[in-house]
């Protein structure tokens, strides 16, 4: 996660394949806005939220291609430890987060794992900063959230796919 310079707001989401992936996207906080309505300009009537595995394969490249105009970097954390996948991949995404000036982190909400990520993420957070919040959300209260739904999905399909979101995105295996 490069991205230095101004606040950013980053956007989590995950993907169980044969690894567990978390994606977090960075957006500089002053083209959350842009980037919000830029995705909603796309979505299809009665369209709550993009949701990367359940669009056709032409769709997905429509949603890629928006994407692509973005101001946005990602990074996709990759671990085969299923046991302890979700707090390795924290473990290691809230420094890069600090580093990158990051302010606030939206994840997407899991019931089942809100109490372990606000834990998890207090523990964290507390010995580097201060300025950094998170939230949960349900995918459909930021548009946003859709984005690093399919660089993960991307990246798990590999390939076409992965070649789709490579150019911003960069792995760091855990």
């Amino acid at each position: 996660m490069a991205r230095q310079g101004g606040p950013q707001h980053a956007f989590v989401d995950e993907s169980f394949a044969d690894a567990y992936i978390l994606a977090v996207v960075l957006v500089p906080a002053n083209e959350v806005n842009p980037a919000r309505s830029a995705l909603r300009g796309i979505l299809r009537p009665r369209q709550r939220r993009i949701h990367f595995n359940d669009e056709r394969s032409e769709r997905k490249l429509q949603v890629l291609a928006s994407m692509s105009t973005l101001d946005l970097a990602a990074s996709v954390y990759v671990t085969k430890n299923r046991r302890e996948a979700r707090e390795t991949c924290l473990t290691q995404m809230v420094p890069d987060l600090v580093a990158t000036g990051a302010r606030r982190v939206v994840i997407e909400r899991d019931d089942s794992l809100v109490q372990f990520d606000r834990r998890t993420l207090a523990s964290l957070i507390r010995p580097h900063t201060q300025q950094l919040e998170y939230v949960h959300l349900k995918a459909h209260e930021d548009l946003l959230l859709g984005v690093p739904d399919a660089v993960a999905w991307c990246w798990a399909k590999g390939g076409r796919w992965r070649d789709q979101v490579s150019a911003y995105t960069r792995e760091t295996a855990l």
